[in-house]
């Protein structure tokens, strides 16, 4: 294993901060870019899919396609491939949360007034919403395993953080799944 970077926890502290802060900032503008200028179709009676969850959810794939690799990269010590897996799930479900945001937003818009304490859209809406703030939780924690890889923290004898971190996305993922489900069985009746 390469030599590891000598750097304390305020130091570490300091860059999980900026870097949470960029990508967090980058996740607000992209859903501030759609929500003003990309389109919503004014909600009817009933319950519409917003197409940018079909972005979000192929998104969510990427994501978990590429930590899934990086797991395997690192079991084999190819550490280049395995920070460049991370990264790209860093930006997948940074992408992820902000279009994520704007088809919250769509479903919210859709929802018929008479409809919005009891129908089945509040439902959907408020476990997409749940769903939406546990995905910054694993945000958060791809952006740590990301930056402790830089800093060479992990390596074939230790990557228990970038395996949990795969198995918390994939959770999330049979999550979202589920939630379309139900969105689908919703929007049927």
């Amino acid at each position: 294993m390469a030599a590891r970077r000598s750097q304390t926890q305020g130091e570490f502290a300091i860059q999980f901060f900026l870097v949470t802060s960029a990508v967090l900032c980058f996740a607000g503008a992209l859903a501030y870019v759609l929500i003003h200028f990309g389109h919503s179709a004014d909600g009817g009676d009933r319950l519409t899919f917003p197409p940018a969850f079909w972005i979000s959810t192929l998104l969510l794939i990427v994501g978990s396609a590429s930590l899934h690799r990086s797991v395997q990269h690192v079991r084999v010590e190819r550490q280049r491939q395995f920070r460049q897996c991370l990264l790209i799930g860093l930006f997948a479900g940074t992408l992820f949360v902000g279009i994520q945001t704007y088809g919250l937003t769509c479903l919210l818009r859709n929802l018929a007034p008479s409809n919005a304490s009891t129908g089945a859209g509040s439902f959907v809406f408020v476990f997409a919403a749940l769903h939406g703030l546990h995905f910054i939780v694993a945000l958060l924690f791809v952006v740590f395993v990301s930056l402790r890889a830089i800093a060479d923290r992990y390596d074939h004898e230790y990557y228990w953080g970038v395996t949990v971190c795969a198995y918390f996305w994939h959770f999330l993922g049979v999550v979202w799944a589920c939630i379309l489900g139900v969105f689908a069985i919703a929007s049927l009746a």
